[in-house]
């Protein structure tokens, strides 16, 4: 090995080990044939892709000095610029009629000016002669370089994620969007991951310490976003496909306000009836409504289309039916979440119901507080099953209740949900951008473990206006009595383990809340201490007569307690005692003292 900053060792655990480890696991036994390593540079997998797969190594570099050395170990190496067009025929005539079955590119495509050339020309090879390739390529994305990019810091070195020789930066969408424009996709990967990468300097950076709580919070935002905060270098196996463009950036994702999403089983055809008539009664109409059937029958699911059918032209046109069979009550909604297409995204459960000004007070609010969950208040409705006619449907057994809180605590909600998911909106961003989805882990409250997520992120606007009814059944089935009361807790402390399990952003007023709080909690901590030492003074005294009389002390009827109060309090406004003053001890100070003057007086 020489000094050479890129003159490396093959380990099993860099990027030539995992790169012959994809090649074994998807080229399979010897191959008679080439393999085509491009950016070869000093060849450092010759001797491995001889020994282990009995392939013809062939290396092409741009440096010849490299290739000067590899040539002097007895392998074949061409010299060849595969940033320009004509990249193919370049490659065609290296390979000279001889069968290629596998290909690498480690490292190389981040030194290019344009990759496209060099990424083409490997497509075509792969799909002319049914090759594997094995690809390599620094990824950008690495938490180190997320934080001290936010932190304003960027910086080259001369080797490693910020290489200073390096053209093209990669994240992993944009590797894949280029290689698909190449005609690959992968279909196996062993990225190498690093905790530290060598950006992670200097030594005391606070931002990057993962057990200070700047840096433990920036890294699970980071995680449940996107899963390679931790690669440090993309190793993947490739196949060829049909080239596609790389599709231009999203300026605006949507041109609709709102996605709808009501799960359903089919089994209560009349309840999906009125929640449907609800959202065909809005104001406003600026939005989809997207119904997934869960685990439905046959016939469930023609109910289920049935009651579509029935719906005006200028709703029914916005609905799709998506049908699931399988995962657990939370699965509809990550599927309704992956097809909606909303700014923002509400979950309609098809048992209650919403005003006609739902969506328009929704989309004003959105105005002015655009990316924020939204909330209204929810009224609570006790129901139950009726049937007219035959026909089944909900009697509502008492008037509306204000059960839930009219503005939104994150604090608050910490300790109890007070939020009904009828009666707030998220901006679909959060699944898009920072990876939530509604945990199938949990059996209930999955809602609510989003909503905190949700409100941490993103913070919440009040719409302060009645704006939907959350129905309770009294004597019908629901997830109230089809979870135990401790399935329920097991799910609720789950919930408190996560929120103590990391740095938790509380949004702006929230810690006044909590002050307020604290000191009135402080304030009858204080109060519950001083009626123990009365309770016990009280104790005291009542232990020292039943040893003075062999008889317990006479409970104080209803006259002696008055009239003991009003002495007391004659006795504190004589003495000039604030109340929540101590009593007894300044009386017998005085009494004491009045004793001793009429001993004295006597002598």
């Amino acid at each position: 090995m020489s000094d050479h900053k890129y003159d490396n060792p093959v380990h099993p655990t860099n990027k030539f080990g995992h790169a012959l480890d994809l090649l074994e696991r998807n080229l399979g036994d010897a191959a008679d044939g080439i393999h085509l390593d491009i950016a070869c540079g000093f060849g450092h997998i010759a001797e491995h892709i001889v020994e282990k797969f009995g392939a013809t190594y062939v290396g092409v570099d741009i440096d010849e000095a490299e290739l000067a050395q590899l040539r002097e170990r007895g392998y074949e190496g061409h010299q060849a610029d595969l940033s320009r067009p004509g990249a193919t025929e370049l490659l065609r005539s290296i390979i000279d009629g001889r069968r290629v079955v596998s290909v690498s590119f480690l490292d190389g495509l981040e030194h290019l000016t344009d990759g496209q050339f060099a990424l083409a020309a490997i497509g075509e090879v792969l799909a002319e002669h049914r090759a594997v390739a094995v690809i390599s390529v620094p990824n950008t994305t690495h938490i180190d370089l997320g934080i001290k990019t936010l932190l304003g810091d960027w910086t080259y070195t001369p080797a490693g994620l910020l290489d200073d020789t390096h053209y093209t930066l990669y994240s992993d969408r944009s590797l894949r969007d280029a290689l698909l424009a190449g005609g690959m996709r992968p279909v196996d990967e062993y990225n190498v991951l690093l905790a530290q990468s060598d950006q992670h300097f200097p030594a005391d950076h606070l931002g990057l310490a993962d057990h200070t709580s700047f840096g433990a919070w920036v890294r699970s935002m980071r995680e449940r976003a996107e899963p390679h905060a931790l690669v440090n270098q993309f190793v993947w196996a490739l196949t060829a496909v049909p080239p596609r463009p790389v599709p231009a950036p999203e300026l605006e994702r949507s041109d609709i306000f709102l996605s709808v999403i009501i799960r359903n089983q089919g089994r209560r055809p009349q309840e999906l009836r009125e929640a449907l008539l609800c959202l065909a009664g809005q104001t406003h109409q600026d939005f989809e409504v997207i119904i997934v059937a869960h685990r439905t029958t046959y016939a469930e699911q023609i109910g289920i289309e049935t009651v579509i059918e029935e719906q005006p032209p200028s709703l029914r046109g916005r609905i799709r039916l998506l049908l699931l069979d399988h995962g657990p009550r939370s699965a509809p909604l990550n599927v309704g979440l992956q097809a909606a297409t909303g700014s923002y995204v509400a979950i309609f459960d098809d048992d209650d119901t919403v005003l006609a000004n739902w969506v328009e007070e929704f989309a004003g609010a959105a105005q002015g507080h655009a990316g924020k969950v939204l909330r209204g208040v929810t009224l609570r409705q006790k129901v139950t099953v009726t049937s007219v006619r035959d026909v089944a449907g909900v009697r509502a057994i008492g008037a509306p209740t204000k059960h839930f809180t009219q503005k939104f605590s994150l604090a608050e909600h910490v300790f109890q949900n007070q939020s009904p998911p009828i009666g707030w909106i998220f901006p679909r961003s959060l699944h898009l951008d920072f990876g939530m989805t509604f945990d199938e882990s949990m059996t209930t409250v999955e809602d609510w473990d989003f909503l905190l997520q949700a409100a941490e992120i993103a913070g919440v606007a009040d719409v302060e206006k009645v704006l939907a009814i959350y129905r309770w059944w009294v004597d019908r089935e629901s997830s109230r009595t089809l979870h135990s009361q401790e399935e329920w807790r097991q799910n609720e402390g789950e919930i408190a383990r996560r929120i103590d399990s990391r740095p938790f952003l509380l949004p702006a007023g929230d810690t006044r809340e909590l002050r307020v709080k604290l000191r009135r909690l402080h304030a009858l901590e204080v109060q519950v201490t001083r009626q123990n030492k009365v309770i016990a003074t009280m104790q005291r005294q009542a232990d020292r007569q039943r040893r003075t009389t062999g008889r317990p002390a006479a409970a104080a009827g209803p006259k002696t307690l008055r009239a003991r109060l009003r002495l007391r309090t004659r006795v504190r406004s004589a003495m000039g005692l604030q109340p929540g003053q101590p009593f007894l001890g300044p009386v017998r100070r005085r009494l004491k003292v009045r004793t001793r003057i009429k001993q004295l007086a006597g002598r």
